[in-house]
């Protein structure tokens, strides 16, 4: 069950990392001509900086709730 539960973590640390790849240098760089775009990167970007830190807190909290590594 272990297994399964460090794909899970590793596979979502995955799309964690594509989206703030997407958002803090792809976006940025796809929509640098119009200011008004500004008010969607900073939205996005904030995301994409505090999404590890819950990814942490979830998965570090699960293995604290069972009582660490045996």
């Amino acid at each position: 069950m272990e297994r399964k539960e460090n794909d899970i973590a590793f596979w979502s640390m995955m799309v964690i990392l594509t989206y703030m790849l997407i958002a803090c240098i792809f976006c940025p760089l796809l929509l640098t001509g119009n200011a008004a775009y500004a008010t969607v990167r900073l939205p996005l970007m904030i995301l994409a900086l505090i999404l590890p830190f819950i990814h942490f807190f979830i998965f570090a909290g699960l293995e604290i709730a069972k009582g660490g590594k045996k």
